[in-house]
C-alpha cells in the first residue's frame, strides 16, 4: 500500500496544482466583482444573471458552440467514418490517399486559420481569381469571413471535412476485427454495405463513442482557428464560449465574469460527455436485445 501511495502521490499532486486548484479557484472567483483594477469582492449571483440575461452575448455563443458541437459529432465525424470504411478495403493509391488525408491535421490549426484567410481574401486570394475567370466583377467579390451571412459557414468549412484523427482511430479498430467474420459473412453472400452496417460498425461502438467524445469536447473548447480567422464576428455569427471568455478576460479586463463563462463550459463540456456515455449505453443496450 506504501509503494502504491508513493507512486500515486506524484501524480495526484501534480494534478491538484495543474487542474483542481485552478478550476477551484474559477469558480470561487466567479462570484466575485474581480477587474483590474479592482480585487476580487464576492457579489453572489450577479455574474451569473448578467449572462443568462436576454440580450447577453453568452445566448449567441452558446448556440454557435452546440451547433459545432452537432456538425462536428455527425458531419466532421461522418466523414472519417467514411475514409476508414474506403481505406479498409485498400483500394488502388489506398496509402497515398491515407497520407494525403492525413496532412491538414497535420497542421496546426492556427496555420490552417492563416491559410484560408489569405486564400479567400476578397483583395487578393483564390476567390478573386475565380470571380475574375467567371467573368464576374471584382466588386462582388463577397468578404467569406467578415460578412455574417457566410461566415459561420466559412469557418465552419476550414475543418470539418478534415477528419484523419478520426480515421486513424477507426482504421486501428477495424484491423482488429476477425477476419473470419468477414469471410463468413460474404460466404452468406453479404453485400459489402450490408458487412459496413451490420458488422463493421456494431464492432466500432467503443471506437465511436471516443471520437464522438473528443469531436465534443473539441468544439466546446475551440479556439484559436476562430480568432485567427473571425474573433468571434462578424457580430456574434462566429462566437463561442472560449471567444466570449478571451474577450471578457482580456479586453473587458473583467475576470469574475469570465471566470464565470468558464464555469458554463465546463459544465457544458461534463453534460455533452454524460450524455454522449447515457446515448451509447442506450445504443448497445439496443444492440444487444436485438
Amino acid at each position: 500500500m506504501l509503494w502504491i501511495t508513493l507512486f500515486v502521490l506524484p501524480c495526484a499532486l501534480l494534478f491538484s496544482f495543474v487542474y483542481a486548484v485552478p478550476i477551484g479557484t474559477m469558480f470561487l472567483t466567479s462570484f466575485t466583482k474581480w477587474t483590474a483594477f479592482v480585487r476580487p469582492a464576492f457579489i453572489g449571483a450577479t455574474n451569473y444573471l448578467e449572462l443568462l440575461s436576454p440580450g447577453s452575448s453568452f445566448w449567441p455563443a452558446v448556440r454557435n458552440t452546440l451547433v459545432w458541437v452537432i456538425l462536428q459529432t455527425t458531419v466532421h465525424l461522418g466523414m472519417g467514418i467514411i475514409v476508414a470504411l474506403i481505406l479498409y478495403r485498400r483500394p488502388f493509391g489506398w496509402k497515398a490517399m491515407r497520407t494525403i488525408y492525413l496532412i491538414p491535421n497535420i497542421i496546426p490549426t492556427a496555420a490552417t486559420g492563416v491559410m484560408f484567410l489569405l486564400l479567400l481574401n476578397p483583395q487578393f486570394g483564390i476567390i478573386k481569381s475565380l470571380f475574375a475567370f467567371s467573368g464576374t466583377t471584382t466588386a462582388k467579390v463577397p468578404n467569406l469571413f467578415g460578412n455574417s451571412d457566410y461566415s459561420f459557414a466559412t469557418v465552419t468549412a476550414t475543418w470539418i471535412f478534415y477528419s484523419a484523427f478520426n480515421t486513424t482511430i477507426l482504421l486501428a479498430e477495424i484491423g482488429a476485427i476477425p477476419a473470419e467474420i468477414y469471410e463468413s459473412a460474404k460466404t452468406d453472400g453479404a453485400k459489402w454495405w450490408q458487412i459496413d452496417i451490420y458488422i463493421t460498425l456494431p464492432f466500432l461502438k467503443n471506437s465511436l463513442k471516443t471520437c464522438v467524445i473528443l469531436a465534443a469536447v473539441a468544439m466546446v473548447s475551440q479556439f484559436d482557428i476562430l480568432y485567427v480567422t473571425t474573433k468571434g464576428g462578424p457580430g456574434d455569427s462566429t462566437l463561442n464560449l472560449p471567444i466570449l471568455l478571451h474577450k471578457t478576460a482580456l479586453l473587458q479586463s473583467n475576470y469574475g465574469l469570465a471566470n464565470t463563462i468558464g464555469v458554463f463550459q465546463i459544465i457544458i463540456g461534463i453534460s455533452l460527455v454524460l450524455i454522449i456515455n447515457l446515448l451509447f449505453g442506450m445504443s448497445k443496450r439496443g444492440f444487444r436485445n436485438a
